[in-house]
């Protein structure tokens, strides 16, 4: 069913975002193990909202997956706002920010997008 991909779209996202989190255990190293700068609470939200979606994906509910979607962007919102600053609450650079919106607007483009009406063609997908 259509819905079904919305739904797979959720969980990879979700998915997604829980290996992003794998790069908090980068060293900074080389620049290509140290693609991300995932630290401190920018770790556990990502985490935890990764969780959500994937649980919105698996469970089909579609509020699941905006709460994560939104959660994510008010995360980048506010890592935008403190890049540069003294304040940092979610650790977090760049890399955090935009990691964090990609997957917010992700998640909100596929728990927001209208299911069509189940039809007969959809049951053989």
């Amino acid at each position: 069913m259509t819905g079904r991909r919305f739904d797979r779209a959720a969980v990879v996202l979700g998915a997604a975002a829980l290996l992003g989190s794998l790069f908090a255990l980068s060293t900074g190293g080389p620049a290509p193990l140290d693609l991300i700068h995932v630290r401190g609470a920018g770790l556990i939200v990502i985490v935890a909202l990764g969780v959500i979606a994937v649980l919105g994906g698996v469970l089909g509910l579609r509020v699941l997956v905006i709460v994560a979607g939104t959660a994510f962007v008010a995360a980048a919102v506010i890592q935008l706002l403190q890049a540069g600053q003294e304040v940092n609450w979610l650790g977090g650079n760049g890399s955090t920010l935009a990691l964090m919106g990609g997957l917010g607007f992700g998640l909100l483009a596929v728990g927001l997008t209208p299911r069509p009406l189940s039809t007969a063609t959809d049951r053989k997908t």
